[in-house]
């Protein structure tokens, strides 16, 4: 365990559908010796009975509810690897409201999002490096992804997160771990 790097760390994994942020979260959690707080859509979805994210009837209220719950899971600890965050809470919201004009709602949403991002030490980006593996939770064309990884990049750049962003260059989860632990000792 990496105790030495574990102090005061809240890390972000974010990236489109599929690309493997819930397993390099895993890893780092135990690698780190950090809580993990898993994907709170899937969590909230199998607590309400859904197989998919599609079938619940207020989109809205879903994504409201995300986002809270994933703001009390990250104010529950002071240091956590996070499989999902409030950036792909905001990514979300976006995608799945694309062409609509900034409301109030998606303006107040998207607030509450930025200033929840920032007090993440660490972000961990993963652009898309091989084809999705369905797991009929998740949407995995391959037009979906490159929109999701396109706006997750938009929205590291505008959060002004990038300073505290790594981007994933390999593939296997051993080398993901390695590269993510070598930049939190830098």
């Amino acid at each position: 365990m990496l105790t030495s790097v574990r102090s005061g760390k809240r890390i972000a994994i974010t990236g489109a559908s599929g690309v493997g942020k819930t397993t390099l979260a895993e890893r780092l959690s135990v690698e780190l010796d950090l809580p993990l707080i898993p994907e709170m859509a899937r969590q909230l979805c199998q607590e309400r009975g859904y197989s998919r994210i599609g079938d619940i009837r207020d989109q809205e209220g879903f994504k409201r509810q995300v986002l809270s719950g994933q703001m009390e899971a990250e104010e529950q600890h002071g240091s956590f690897v996070s499989d999902r965050s409030a950036i792909d809470c905001w990514v979300l919201w976006q995608r799945w409201n694309i062409c609509s004009a900034m409301t109030y709602d998606s303006e107040s949403y998207y607030e509450l999002c930025c200033s929840q991002a920032t007090s993440y030490t660490h972000v961990i980006y993963i652009p898309p490096l091989f084809a999705a593996v369905d797991d009929a939770f998740r949407w995995t064309e391959a037009d979906y992804q490159k929109q999701i990884d396109r706006i997750v990049r938009m929205t590291l750049f505008d959060f002004g997160l990038l300073e505290r962003t790594w981007t994933i260059k390999t593939v296997s989860v051993e080398e993901r771990a390695e590269e993510v632990v070598l930049w939190l000792k830098k």
